[in-house]
């Protein structure tokens, strides 16, 4: 066995990719959801494997600066939270670039605020949407990303249910930052924007200001530096000053109120992070936080079965994973949730242990050592889509249409096949095969590759997907 192969296998886990194929030979455009600025979002649905999308039509025409409208994409497609709607692939064509995004069915948080929250919700339902809010922005924060246009009309409703989840959308101001040095670019919404933004030098604590502008809207239904024009709402920024006026904030709790003060801190080096604000007790004690549910009983176990996989199985699991709609994988979610107990989107060693002791369960021996080999790209936490690859219930990422959508994944040409060139390009995306070198991914390859023919065909892909005891070639394209 070469030294390579002994030791932890790590990969990128950036999937997202721009497909050079033609929109219209892989989705059906449906109903108009919206129009912005730049363009239209559609409802698509993938015409091979019948899963709906949104898909935002943006005119090139209208983009001023194609670099910013890269790096945006770019940011877009390093995401990987579940309260960030997420971005599948992108197409482009003589007039138009097109997003294909994760559908969120509820529309805006702005819609909902108006339509039921004119009066201010109630607590629970305030820390539960303020829980989410800082969750993003704490992953995106953790990943040195500054959103800087925090408000309700960049935050989607996942479902039309009563306890869907936010997800933060519209990354078009947002940027990446370095500690220490200053951002300096004024941007942003006037009644949501940080009073330092409007000085030019500021840092990624602008949007904390911003969701607790937010926070104050959903406890009364008005904002809290309100005027006619822009210039006196910003005077009325600059001048910070926050009143709780009667009847509106009567019944508001002083614990709730001290988090919003919190958050309007003037001076932003004394601003509470995202990551200390989800430890305040009002959010603990209100929200629904903690209601998430148990870790499944063979957690440490679907742990190590992962990392018995080949490597080109953790792979397919963890583009899979990337697939997943919200519904089907909540009740792991929710252990995520559970887990995260610093809520920046990744789960530390010691996290994963206290949670497992919390709840009862024996935690292994060699904990630590599992975990690094499920930490598939080496960042010594397991984020998202990892903790979702290892996890995964073996009967959803069975199921032909889960399939194929990871599959389509390394299929960059859609031929139907999965060559050698191909795994090296998705995989190539961090510099990945310069490590592993073109034997190790001839290798993976054959490893799966059932007819000798070099590539891995959809059924060669399902039968890898199925538990080594089951596996065989079928005559048809189903993977249960």
């Amino acid at each position: 066995m070469a030294a390579e192969d002994s030791a932890p296998f790590k990969f990128p886990h950036v999937f997202t990719r721009d497909n050079k194929g033609k929109l219209a030979d892989f989705y059906e455009l449906g109903s108009r959801l919206g129009d912005g600025a730049f363009g239209s979002v559609f409802k698509g649905k993938c015409k091979r494997v019948n899963a709906d999308r949104a898909i935002k039509a943006i005119e090139l025409k209208a983009v001023k600066d194609m670099a910013a409208f890269e790096r945006e994409t770019s940011i877009q497609m390093m995401l990987d939270h579940p309260n960030i709607v997420r971005l599948y692939e992108t197409f482009r064509d003589a007039k138009k670039v097109y997003l294909v995004m994760e559908l969120c069915t509820g529309g805006e948080f702005f819609d909902k605020i108006v339509e039921e929250g004119a009066k201010g919700f109630d607590e629970s339902k305030v820390a539960c949407y303020v829980n989410q809010m800082l969750a993003a922005i704490c992953y995106c924060h953790a990943n040195k990303i500054c959103h800087r246009d925090i408000k309700p009309e960049n935050f989607l409703m996942q479902s039309n249910l009563p306890d869907a989840k936010l997800k933060l959308i519209d990354f078009g101001l947002s940027t990446q930052f370095e500690p220490g040095k200053p951002l300096t670019t004024k941007s942003g919404t006037a009644f949501y924007v940080a009073p330092e933004v409007m000085n030019g030098k500021y840092d990624e604590k602008c949007d904390i200001w911003s969701i607790g502008v937010m926070a104050f809207i959903l406890f009364c239904g008005y904002p809290p530096f309100n005027a006619d024009n822009d210039p006196e709402i910003i005077r009325k920024v600059k001048e910070g000053k926050v009143v709780f006026l009667s009847p509106h904030w009567d019944k508001v709790s002083d614990a709730a109120r001290s988090l919003v003060l919190q958050m309007f801190t003037k001076k932003p080096s004394d601003r509470p992070s995202a990551e200390i604000l989800l430890q305040n007790s009002w959010l603990h004690a209100t929200s629904d936080r903690e209601a998430t549910g148990p870790i499944c009983t063979d957690f440490s176990g679907r742990l190590k079965s992962f990392q018995a996989n080949s490597r080109f199985k953790k792979v397919a699991l963890t583009a899979l994973a990337q697939q997943l709609k919200d519904e089907d994988v909540e009740a792991l979610q929710n252990t995520f949730r559970a887990l995260d107990q610093n809520q920046n989107g990744m789960l530390a060693p010691q996290e994963i242990r206290a949670g497992m002791l919390k709840l009862g369960l024996k935690v292994p021996d060699n904990l630590e050592e599992t975990l690094r080999n499920v930490d598939s790209d080496g960042s010594g936490e397991l984020d998202y889509s990892e903790f979702l690859a290892a996890t995964i219930d073996k009967q959803l990422y069975m199921q032909r249409d889960v399939c194929w959508a990871a599959f389509r994944t390394f299929d960059l040409d859609g031929d139907g096949k999965i060559t050698q060139d191909e795994l090296s390009q998705v995989l190539n995306a961090d510099g990945v095969q310069s490590s592993l070198g073109a034997e190790s991914i001839k290798r993976m390859i054959a490893e799966v590759d059932q007819d000798g023919d070099g590539c891995i065909d959809f059924e060669e892909f399902c039968a890898m997907m199925k538990p080594a005891n089951k596996r065989r070639r079928t005559k048809g394209p189903e993977c249960s």
